[in-house]
C-alpha cells in the first residue's frame, strides 16, 4: 500500500543530461491522505546558459533566472519538504536524477522512495497510445493553466493520480500501486541498510550465499531498482524465493552504461558459474554448422566443433551453437518449416526415402525426385537468417559509452565481433585499462549485433581506419 504522505514533484531544466544540465524551476505539491495540504514553487538560478528552445517552451527567461536563488540556497527547504514522503513524479527517474545530481554536487545524499506515474499509467491504462504527460492531460481532461511550468505540471500529475483512483476499481487500483511501488523486504541473512546503499547506476550485481558461493549475477541500468525488484513483496518465482533464502552478500560493479553491463554480466557468469544463471553459464565448446554439397549437388550440413577461438569467415558457416543438441533442434525446425529433407540434413539415417517424404513433408530430394535448384534455394533461405553476420566495418571500431550522472566513460575496442580491450576514465582523470582475450564468444556477438542495429547508437561508434 502506498503511504499517505506524498510529494508530487516536477522540474524544468536546461536540458536532459544530469551531468551537464541544471534545474531552472521546481514545483512540489504536498499531499496527505489524497488531499493537497500545501504547495511550493521556485525558479532556480542554474548559473549556466539557458537554451532559447527551453525559454520558448517554458516561458522562463534568462533575466528571471539571474535574479532567482541557486539550488544551494534552496536545498535545505526542498529537503525538509520532501522528508518522510514518497517522491512522486511523471517519469520519476528524470526528476529524481536531477535532484540527486544537484545534491551530489553539494556532497549530500538524496534517496527518497519513488513512485513513477508513467509506470503506474502503463499498468492501469495499457490501451493508451502513449503515457507522456500531454497524453494523460488530454485523455483525462485535466485543466493545466501553464504547461511546462513546474508547479502546474506537478498539479497535473496529482490530478491524474486522483482521477485514476476515482475511475478504477479499488482492488485493481491498489494492485497497480503495489506493482509500481514494489515494496521490498530484506532477506533474513542480509545486513540491515545494505539495500539503501546500493548504487543507482548501470552495472552488474552479484548475489552470494554461504561460503561466498555465487548464486546469481544480473545487470541493470539501475542496480538498486533491479535488486529491489528481486525482493519485492509479491515474489512468486521459486528461483527468486530460493535466492532470498540463501543470499548473504551483494557485490556491485558499476559501468558507464548498459552495453558495458551486458559485456561484464556475460563474462562474469562464465567465470563464476553462479548456480541460478542457467543460460549464459554454459561453457562447453561451441559447435559450427557448415554448408556442404553432396555428390548429387544437394546442399547438406556438417556439424563440427569450433577448432579455434576466432570466428570462421567462410561463406559455408551456417551458424554457431552452444551445443550439438541446439544445432539439431534448429535443423529439425527448419526442415519442418521449409520442407527440407532430414536425411540430407544428417538428422535421419536410411538407405531409401526419408520418413518425411512418406508424410509429404519432404519433396523427395533424398531420392532425387526434386530438382537441386529448387531444394537448394529453400535451403539457403532457411538458414540465411541464422548465419553469423559479416563484420560490417573494414577494421576495428571504438564504442564510447558515457555515464553523465557518475561522470564515467567506458571505451570498448572491438574487431570482428570480439572485444579487444576496455578503457574506463572518470572526472578525476583516473584511467583503468582491461585487456580481453581475442576470442569469439556467441553471447558477445549477440550483444554487439543488437547494439549496432539501433540507430541511436551510431553516434557512439568510431571506425578506426589503418588501426589508428
Amino acid at each position: 500500500m502506498l503511504p499517505s504522505k506524498l510529494a508530487f514533484v516536477d522540474l524544468e531544466t536546461t536540458g536532459m543530461r544530469f551531468r551537464y544540465d541544471r534545474i531552472i524551476e521546481i514545483g512540489i505539491v504536498l499531499v496527505d491522505d489524497n488531499k493537497i495540504t500545501s504547495t511550493y514553487s521556485s525558479l532556480v538560478n542554474p548559473n549556466s546558459h539557458i537554451p532559447p528552445s527551453i525559454q520558448k517552451m517554458t516561458g522562463i527567461t534568462a533575466d528571471e533566472l539571474e535574479k532567482a536563488p541557486t539550488f544551494r540556497d534552496l536545498h535545505d527547504t526542498i529537503e525538509e519538504l520532501l522528508r518522510d514522503r514518497v517522491f512522486v513524479a511523471h517519469n520519476a527517474r528524470f526528476d529524481y536524477g536531477f535532484l540527486k545530481s544537484e545534491y551530489k554536487r553539494l556532497e549530500k545524499t538524496f534517496s527518497p522512495k519513488q513512485f513513477c506515474t508513467v509506470r503506474f499509467s502503463r499498468t492501469l491504462f495499457p490501451q493508451l497510445p502513449r503515457h507522456n504527460l500531454d497524453t494523460i492531460i488530454t485523455h483525462f481532461g485535466i485543466l493545466v493553466e501553464n504547461r511546462h511550468r513546474a508547479l502546474d505540471d506537478a498539479r497535473a500529475t496529482y490530478e491524474f493520480f486522483i482521477k485514476a483512483k476515482e475511475q478504477v476499481d479499488p482492488k485493481i487500483f491498489l494492485q497497480a500501486v503495489e506493482k509500481t511501488f514494489k515494496k521490498p523486504y530484506l532477506p533474513k541473512n542480509l545486513e540491515s541498510g545494505i539495500l539503501d546503499d546500493l548504487p543507482e547506476s548501470p552495472g552488474v550485481y552479484i548475489f552470494y550465499g554461504e561460503n561466498d558461493l555465487p548464486l546469481y549475477i544480473g545487470k541493470s541500468i539501475n542496480i538498486k531498482e533491479r535488486v529491489l525488484s528481486h525482493f519485492s513483496s509479491d515474489v512468486h518465482s521459486p528461483t527468486e524465493m530460493n535466492i532470498s533464502q540463501q543470499i548473504t552478500r551483494i557485490e556491485t560493479i558499476k559501468t558507464a552504461g548498459e552495453l558495458g553491463a551486458l559485456f561484464l554480466e556475460s563474462r562474469l557468469i562464465k567465470e563464476k558459474l553462479p548456480i541460478y544463471n542457467k543460460m549464459l553459464r554454459l561453457t562447453q565448446e561451441l559447435m559450427v554448422l557448415k554448408k556442404k554439397e553432396d555428390q548429387n549437388g544437394y546442399l547438406t550440413t556438417d556439424l563440427e566443433q569450433l577448432s579455434d577461438l576466432t570466428l570462421p569467415k567462410d561463406e559455408d558457416t551456417l551458424g554457431i551453437f552452444r551445443s550439438r543438441k541446439q544445432a539439431k533442434e534448429l535443423q529439425s525446425n527448419l526442415a519442418l518449416k521449409y520442407s527440407l529433407c532430414e536425411k540430407l540434413l544428417g538428422l535421419e539415417k536410411t538407405s531409401g526415402a526419408c520418413f518425411g517424404y512418406r508424410l509429404e513433408r519432404c519433396k523427395g530430394a533424398c531420392i532425387g525426385k526434386e530438382s537441386t535448384l529448387g531444394y537448394n534455394m529453400r535451403f539457403v533461405e532457411a538458414f540465411s537468417q541464422h548465419k553469423i553476420k559479416s563484420w560490417p566495418f573494414k577494421g576495428k571500431i571504438l564504442i564510447t559509452e558515457l555515464d553523465e550522472f557518475e561522470g564515467k566513460t567506458d571505451y570498448f575496442l572491438v574487431d570482428n565481433w570480439c572485444i579487444l580491450s576496455k578503457v574506463q576514465t572518470d572526472t578525476n582523470d583516473s584511467f583503468l585499462e582491461e585487456e580481453y582475450t581475442y576470442a569469439f564468444d556467441l553471447d558477445t556477438y549477440k550483444i554487439i549485433a543488437r547494439y549496432l542495429l539501433s540507430p541511436k547508437n551510431i553516434k557512439n561508434i568510431r571506425e578506426l581506419l589503418n588501426d589508428n
